[in-house]
This record gives C-alpha cells, sequence and structure tokens, in this order.
C-alpha cells in the first residue's frame, strides 16, 4: 500500500510539472516503468531493440521531433529520478542541505565526479550551471580585458554565447572580429587556415563553437586550440551541442573553458549545465553572482556554482541522465544517432534544389543535418527559400528548426525510420511545390 502511495504521489507531481493528464500521468509514473530492451536485441534485431527502446520517452505518438537541438527529450528514467528527489526533498530527511547554489553536497559531488569522468577532466575543473549561456556568460564577463582587447567570433554562434560578448564590446571597449565560416566546409585546414588569418596581435581570446547552432558543423576544436595556444591566446569552446552528441575528451582538446547544456543531447532535465575552466586559469576569473563564497579560492571550480538557491532536482536528474546514457552505451548512442543523420544527409542531398551546408564528410556532423535552397534567399526571409517545406513539416505535425533560409534536422535514438519517412515526404512536397 505504502508504495502504491508513492507512486500516486510521484504521478500527481509529474502532471504537475509536466502538465500531463492525471490519467495519462497516473499511466506512466504510478506503475513500474517499462523495461529497458534486452542488451543482446541489438546484436540480432538492431532495428526492434530502437524501436522498444522508444518506450521510454513520453513522445506523442502524433508528433514528430526532429529539433532536439534545441530542447531535448528526456526519457521516463531522469523524469522519475527527478520527481522523486523533488517529493523527498520536501521531507528534509537528508542530513545535507536538500538544495543547489551554496556549498556543494554529497550529491553534486557525485554528480561532479561523474562528469568530470565523462568529460575527462578534474572534478574541481567542473562548475555546475543552468546552461550553456550562463556559462559562456561566466567566462565572459569574468575575464579582465582592456579596450582594444579583442575577441575573435565566428559568424554561426548562439546568441547565448555571442550577445555576452557584443555586451563586453559596448560596455569596455573590447572589439569583436568574427570568421566567416564556409558552408559547407571543405576540409579541417580550410577552417583552421581562416582562424589563423583573422588572428591579429590584439587577439586575446577565441570564442566558438563545437557544434554550431546555425549549421551543426562540426568544427575542429583540437586544432584551432593548438593554433591559439601557440600564440599565447585563450579559447571558449560553447559545447550547448557537444555533450551527448559526439564523445568529448577536454584535456585531448585543449581548450582553457568550455561550457556545455546538457538538456539538448544528453536528454537530461531542463536547467543544467557544466563550466570546465582549466585549473591554471580558476583564479583568473570573476565570478558573475556574487554571494559568501565569492572569493573563497579554496572551492576551485565550485565557486562558480554559488549563485544562491536553485533545485537541486534537476541535478538530480542530469545524474540519472548519465547513468541513462551509460546504461545504453555512450558508443551505441553516438553511432546510431550518426546513422540517421547520413539517411537525412544522404535523402537531401539528392535533391538539386538544396544543398547540405555542413555535412560534406563524416568528420563535419554528428546527429545534425542542416541544408539551405538553391539560390540561397536573404537573411531573415519570411517567405520563399524553404518555407513551403517547413509548412509541410508543420502541417504533419515535424518540429524542426528553420524556415526559408535553413532548415535544420535533429535525429537522436528515439527517432524512428517512419519519423524520417514522414520528413522525406514532406520536404518532397515541399519542394514540389
Amino acid at each position: 500500500m505504502l508504495r502504491r502511495r508513492e507512486f500516486i504521489r510521484r504521478a500527481a507531481v509529474a502532471a504537475a510539472l509536466l502538465g500531463l493528464p492525471l490519467a495519462r500521468a497516473e499511466q506512466l509514473f504510478a506503475q513500474d516503468p517499462p523495461a529497458l530492451p534486452p542488451r543482446d536485441l541489438y546484436g540480432t534485431d538492431p532495428d526492434r531493440y530502437w524501436a522498444e527502446l522508444r518506450r521510454q520517452w513520453l513522445l506523442a505518438a502524433d508528433r514528430i521531433n526532429l529539433n532536439c537541438g534545441s530542447v531535448g527529450c528526456t526519457p521516463l528514467p531522469v523524469l522519475r529520478a527527478m520527481i522523486d528527489h523533488l517529493l523527498s526533498a520536501e521531507e528534509f530527511r537528508e542530513a545535507p542541505y536538500p538544495w543547489f547554489g551554496y556549498e556543494e553536497n554529497t550529491r553534486l559531488r557525485e554528480l561532479r565526479d561523474a562528469l568530470a569522468a565523462f568529460l575527462h577532466v578534474k572534478r574541481d575543473e567542473l562548475a555546475i550551471v543552468r546552461n550553456a549561456t550562463e556559462a559562456n556568460n561566466v567566462v565572459c564577463n569574468g575575464l579582465d580585458l582592456k579596450p582594444g582587447d579583442e575577441a575573435l567570433l565566428t559568424d554561426q554562434e548562439h546568441p547565448g554565447g555571442r550577445c555576452c560578448w557584443e555586451q563586453k564590446a559596448a560596455r569596455f571597449g573590447v572589439e569583436l572580429r568574427y570568421v566567416t565560416l564556409p558552408k559547407p566546409p571543405a576540409s579541417k585546414e580550410q577552417i583552421v587556415e581562416l582562424f589563423a588569418r583573422a588572428i591579429t596581435p590584439r587577439t586575446r581570446i577565441l570564442v566558438f563553437s563545437h557544434i554550431t547552432t546555425v549549421t551543426g558543423v562540426i568544427l575542429p576544436v583540437k586544432e584551432i586550440c593548438a593554433l591559439a595556444r601557440s600564440r599565447g591566446i585563450l579559447t571558449h569552446v560553447d559545447g550547448a551541442h557537444a555533450i551527448g552528441q559526439i564523445p568529448l575528451d577536454l584535456y585531448d582538446l585543449g581548450c582553457d573553458f568550455y561550457a556545455t547544456s546538457p538538456h539538448k543531447w544528453l536528454m537530461s532535465p531542463k536547467g543544467t549545465g557544466t563550466l570546465y575552466v582549466r585549473e591554471e586559469l580558476l583564479e583568473r576569473l570573476w565570478v558573475n553572482t556574487v554571494t559568501t563564497d565569492w572569493r573563497n579560492y579554496a572551492l576551485k571550480a565550485y565557486r562558480f556554482s554559488t549563485f544562491g538557491t536553485s533545485n537541486l532536482s534537476v541535478m538530480v536528474g542530469l545524474k540519472a541522465a548519465l547513468d541513462f546514457f551509460h546504461t545504453i552505451g555512450p558508443e551505441r548512442i553516438y553511432a546510431r544517432l550518426h546513422q540517421l543523420a547520413t539517411r537525412v544527409r544522404d535523402r537531401v542531398a539528392a535533391h538539386a534544389q538544396v544543398q547540405v551546408v555542413n555535412a560534406s564528410k563524416d568528420e563535419f556532423f554528428g546527429g545534425l543535418v542542416s541544408f539551405e535552397p538553391v539560390p540561397r534567399v536573404a537573411p531573415g526571409a519570411t517567405t520563399g527559400g524553404l518555407q513551403r517545406v517547413a509548412d509541410e513539416c508543420a502541417a504533419r505535425n515535424i518540429r524542426i528548426a528553420g524556415g526559408p533560409e535553413r532548415i535544420r534536422i535533429a535525429t537522436h535514438i528515439f527517432t524512428q525510420p517512419t519519423d524520417l519517412s514522414a520528413f522525406f515526404d514532406a520536404l518532397d512536397a515541399g519542394l514540389r511545390a
């Protein structure tokens, strides 16, 4: 009876948090969760394996989500972990303070240890924040730069990584320069050379995405960071799209700062993020949100996580997302989402009316494929171009990113072949029109 009451209570919270009808919430949360497919099924019948795994998400049967690059889809085991902690935290049974934003507690140490292992860094170099935008702002606003110092960005940065630098330029006279990325790139060397040409004696930091939000191109981070290091220039990488989409080893990349949003491809709850700060630079950054421990350098990177009362339950969900990711298998996940994205790339590339702008080679894409009309339309256009494709997707309840100027498709492990078939039908119909 006690277990049943706990399930019902969880269902009520799920209904309130997720906006589900109570009957649907009870169906999903007031009973044992659906079992994961047997691991050996992957080797004998992979299509069935992925079809059965789809049961781990709340995804509506009459909708198709091909835009997890904006906001990811969190599986049931992660939602349950978050909801269970939300309930238990309000009982105040835990000895540590059951919230997040002040001193570190047991759950946060476990999370940071797991993330550090996943990213191949030291725990003391890793701060927990609420998204990549916050992490990007910690670095931008935390660095002392003089008027005339330059930051070098690309023309494909997300506003969450670009606008803090625009404000810094407006307030403090820092100058911004931009690298125009090729669409599509021909080689890693081509991209690195563009950065090399854009660097000047006043360049102090390179700011660029690991995987850009505009086209989804994977930039050669290791080579760009090596270039910067050889010239005594800092590197800050916006990795919002990278964590969970491609393997990450931050030490191997050689960057100085790295931001992530695990709610996208790692499928964690919304409101979770990480910031890596290379150990030698920890005391060089000022904190953005100031409270008791703002100059307690003994905290190392955790100094940037002390910004006031925040929701620990979503961070418990982030730990559960890491566990879920490892249970399925990172390499299996990376291979599957790239396999599906390759199907998209090949089908889109068969149409003469469009051009794929990121996936010119395997090394330039993971689970994101972007394409533009031929000829291209003016930036900011609201009609023409690919608008009819976007309209066909909307009519079929297919969620995508983009419009007349460009469309970006995101595939993940919950994506089914039938989802792609529906998108291909919409693509064909839109281009015929």
